[in-house]
């Protein structure tokens, strides 16, 4: 009845694992024979870049309510207050409005978001859905303790039909914070990354030539790891003064000073990459290393594994549930001297590092593909609607 709407604040063009998974399962899910929309609200813009990527799935804006228009002003005020949580509902239900499509006057059969609670819209979607008898879920990307638990996100877990998770630890915390076991799904995701990275394009490119390389990939701040991986390379370049990180991500210039401290020639700042940089600057280091202490899942390191490269984790549970400790990568921490000695550790001993990155990329190649992520959804919806 009517396909599969994809909702979520941003749309699909955004770059980060977010807009990654909503281009990624609009394209598989068409590629399937399934009718399918994204749809985007008109909020302000995201301070993420658009991808360049192109878009062959239809993307809808969403139009903002005058009532919606309220929510950027007297939402953040309400949601800490979980007595209004009601009237806030009801507020943020009437924030939105979808047009009809044209030509279409059918609704969906399923209406899948891409969000928290805190994004508002997805109340607005809730309502759509049920209006049209329509399934509801949602595939929040929650990190436990930092982003996505809060009261007024829980409320709008509680209401859904189910919740794709992407680690059991994710499930298992939202399942302890009160969302019905039933409505907990545990999904997988695929590598997003381009599969045609060129090393030697890109160690031509930053004039790296044999000189073992790590790299950084993702948000520049706290909890990701940035500054203690700036803290670190300082005692790495003792045991490995040839040795090179690149640095790649949004944000970060608080940690400027810190950069500032690291010799000129033992780093790259890489920027924001495009997709094809991304791939080549994965194909191109020795080791990944990203020790976030939050995260809800690690997709960067199934990407890291396409590639066959050796990965370091953090403290993140979601992420040491991914990463098996002395099999598929090292688990690492955002000790400075604990985690240089970890990237030494791989450095020092180029047979450990190939051993494991080849673990990875079989783990990654046998659980982590896209047939694998578009399976666990469909199977998910189908059971939902039978029952």
């Amino acid at each position: 009845n009517g396909g599969i709407w994809l909702a979520s604040l941003a749309g699909p063009r955004v770059v980060g694992g977010l807009g990654a998974y909503a281009r990624l399962l609009g394209r598989e899910l068409s590629d399937a024979g399934w009718n399918v929309c994204h749809l985007k609200t008109n909020a302000p813009a995201s301070r993420l870049p658009d991808c360049e990527e192109s878009i062959d799935i239809p993307i809808r804006s969403v139009e903002r309510s005058q009532i919606g228009a309220l929510l950027g002003a007297i939402g953040p005020r309400m949601a800490s207050r979980p007595a209004a949580h009601g009237v806030l509902q009801s507020i943020a239900e009437r924030g939105i409005r979808i047009p009809p499509e044209q030509g279409q006057s059918d609704g969906p059969g399923v209406v899948h978001f891409i969000g928290t609670g805190w994004d508002f819209a997805g109340f607005g979607f809730l309502r759509a859905a049920r209006s049209s008898r329509a399934l509801f879920t949602i595939l929040p990307a929650v990190h436990p303790g930092s982003w996505g638990d809060d009261v007024i996100d829980l409320r709008l877990y509680k209401q859904a039909d189910a919740v794709f998770c992407l680690s059991d630890h994710e499930r298992l915390h939202l399942g302890a914070l009160g969302v019905p076991e039933e409505k907990l799904v545990k999904t997988v995701l695929p590598p997003m990354c381009r599969a045609d990275g060129d090393r030697e394009r890109f160690r031509a490119l930053h004039q790296l030539g044999g000189r073992p390389v790590v790299l950084f990939m993702g948000r520049r701040d706290e909890g990701k790891g940035y500054p203690s991986v700036l803290r670190a390379w300082v005692e790495v370049l003792r045991q490995a003064p040839s040795a090179v990180l690149c640095l790649a991500g949004p944000g970060g210039s608080e940690f400027a000073q810190l950069m500032s401290e690291l010799p000129g020639d033992s780093y790259r700042d890489l920027g924001v990459p495009d997709e094809r940089e991304k791939a080549d600057a994965l194909a191109g280091c020795d080791v990944f290393c990203l020790p976030s202490a939050h995260e809800s899942f690690g997709l960067v390191y199934l990407e890291a594994w396409v590639y066959g490269k050796a990965v370091v984790c953090g403290t993140a549970p979601a992420s040491r549930e991914l990463v098996e400790n002395q099999r598929t990568g090292l688990h690492g921490s955002q000790d400075p001297d604990a985690l240089a000695g970890t990237i030494i550790n791989l450095l020092t001993n180029p047979d450990l590092a190939r051993t494991l990155g080849a673990a990875g990329l079989s783990e990654q190649s046998q659980r982590y593909t896209m047939n694998a992520m578009l399976d666990g959804h469909l199977s998910s919806w189908r059971t939902l609607s039978a029952s």
